[in-house]
């Protein structure tokens, strides 16, 4: 894989969700796309396992590091480390062992995976939160977080759907091998 075209896009996804959240977001819910993990998704698709690992770790570390979480005492906000990265990590592993009967460049594959490992790597994050109120004043509600996050899981993949229209044809700048064609395969 190109690691310089990766920290580009990710680098844009970041900034893209960074920016465009609050736009698209549906009332006070807070439920938007995930650029980022639309983009996961992608890498995860076509790279190689041991890649695509990777850079879903450090795509769920940026995620992490660019999130805020509220404390119970008042203004106060912190970052947890962690808890999207794994997500990530997971849902990684989930588009991997999927990847293998779906049929990998048509940008149907790119919405379907990205929803599915969506909410798992949602779950993950809820549940990691859930312990994590236990023994830390953070401010989480976790049914209605995870009511946001399957939404956010949802619109993930119809996001997922559009943005594999423009990065599907465009994974051999990526240099993922899956993505690209060989001389005497089947086609």
């Amino acid at each position: 894989m190109n690691w310089l075209v990766y920290g580009v896009t990710a680098w844009l996804m970041v900034g893209l969700e960074l920016g465009l959240r609050d736009g698209f977001s549906l009332g006070s819910s807070g439920s938007a796309p995930s650029f980022v993990f639309a983009f996961a998704t992608f890498i995860a698709l076509f790279a190689a396992p041991h890649t695509a690992l990777w850079s879903s770790l450090i795509l769920g570390l940026l995620v992490d590091l660019t999130g805020e979480l509220a404390l119970v005492e008042g203004r106060q906000v912190a970052v947890l480390i962690g808890p999207n990265a794994l997500g990530y990590l997971l849902a990684g592993q989930l588009t991997l062992t999927l990847r293998g009967v779906m049929v990998r460049r048509n940008p149907l594959t790119l919405g379907f995976l990205a929803f599915a490992s969506c909410v798992v790597a949602q779950i993950v994050v809820v549940a990691v939160y859930t312990l994590r109120t236990t023994y830390d004043p953070i401010a989480f509600m976790p049914s209605q977080q995870l009511i946001a996050r399957l939404g956010t899981a949802l619109m993930t993949g119809g996001l997922a759907l559009f943005l594999g229209l423009a990065l599907v044809p465009l994974a051999p700048f990526f240099g993922l091998p899956a993505a690209q064609q060989r001389r005497f395969a089947r086609r």
